[in-house]
């Protein structure tokens, strides 16, 4: 074998790797959604080119797929069956329920039969889930107890099923109930060792001086963390600025100036962080890369709308391999308060 060609002990190792940490999104890929203030969603994408994402990313290794009842006002649920009943194989479905579709649009509902509704029609598209994680409760669901009562009962009702919390508010986090109090309200359903709770949070080189305390505050307290948004909604990827005009249904469109001048110039900062090794690499290979290297996510959720878009995946897996980059990574941490 010529000097320097991957073994395929190393191609095993690579897609052993991509399985443990990586979850593909689908809220780019799913359609659009309508609210009644406006776009909800990401702008349509033909079903070809769900279906490229899906077959580049079941390729690299990837068994965990990310979806909810909402995406696409369903559609992604359907494509997800779809691309499914058409390769022959499936992955390992993570349902995000509570903000079910609408008239008006998508509404927070944490009702346990709402919730159960949601489960049960989507298992009959693409088979029973891996992982339930509600999506985005209200700020008083944290605080008043009534997160952690419907993760009980999922929990007792799921069991073997993975349970948590999807939420892009990192200033709740610290308001995550207890797993052993979760395990409390399951009851006799939770098995002896049972796996960690989850939560996904939005988790992303911009937010880093927030988003890196927070992951390591909750896997302190025993909840397994999954970075999602690690591009912050592209930015990161170099593809935007203050000034980008984005589609009439891409909810980025509604956006203040503020907030797009605020994400363009956090990913600048980032980009402007980095040491000379890697600032020629791909913007979206780097700051993929800065949350793989974090030591409190156990899988980051990516959101690939093309095929291309997906490869920077793979080179950010090979990047935050590098001691280097890894070395860079701790130390920028560190200033956040959280140990190398």
């Amino acid at each position: 074998m010529p000097a320097g060609e991957p073994t395929a002990d190393r191609h095993v190792q690579v897609e052993e790797c991509v399985e443990e940490r990586i979850v593909l999104g689908t809220w780019g890929l799913s359609g659009p959604v309508e609210a009644a203030d406006g776009p909800a969603g990401y702008p349509g994408r033909p079903s070809h080119c769900f279906d490229e994402v899906l077959d580049a990313a079941y390729r690299a290794g990837v068994r965990w797929v990310d979806t909810a009842p909402g995406y696409g006002a369903g559609s992604g649920l359907v494509r997800l069956a779809a691309w499914q009943r058409s390769r022959g194989a499936a992955f390992r479905v993570v349902m995000k329920p509570g903000r079910p579709h609408g008239p008006g649009g998508p509404r927070s509902d944490l009702r346990v039969g709402s919730l159960r509704r949601e489960i049960d029609a989507g298992a009959e598209l693409v088979g029973p889930p891996a992982a339930v994680l509600v999506k985005d409760p209200p700020e008083e669901a944290f605080r008043d107890g009534v997160l952690a009562e419907v993760l009980g009962e999922l929990a007792s009702a799921l069991p073997g099923t993975r349970v948590g919390v999807a939420t892009h508010r990192l200033d709740l986090v610290p308001y995550l109930p207890e797993p052993a109090e979760l395990d409390a309200r399951a009851g006799a359903q939770v098995q002896p060792h049972a796996a960690s709770p989850v939560v996904q949070m939005e988790h992303h080189a911009v937010n880093r001086t927030v988003a890196v305390p927070a992951a390591a505050h909750a896997r302190r307290r025993g909840w397994e963390v999954w970075g999602m948004q690690p591009l912050a909604y592209g930015f990161l990827a170099g593809r935007y600025g203050p000034d980008t005009r984005f589609a009439a249904d891409d909810w980025r469109s509604r956006l203040p100036r503020q907030a797009r001048s605020a994400l363009a110039a956090g990913a600048r900062g980032f980009a402007a962080s980095l040491p000379s090794p890697f600032s020629s690499r791909p913007p979206a290979e780097c700051a993929l890369a800065w949350c793989l290297t974090d030591p409190s996510l156990q899988r980051i959720v990516v959101g690939p709308r093309t095929g291309a878009q997906f490869a920077s995946v793979l080179g950010a897996m090979s990047l935050a391999r590098d001691p280097r980059f890894t070395a860079h990574a701790a130390a920028a941490r560190g200033a956040y308060g959280v140990p190398h």
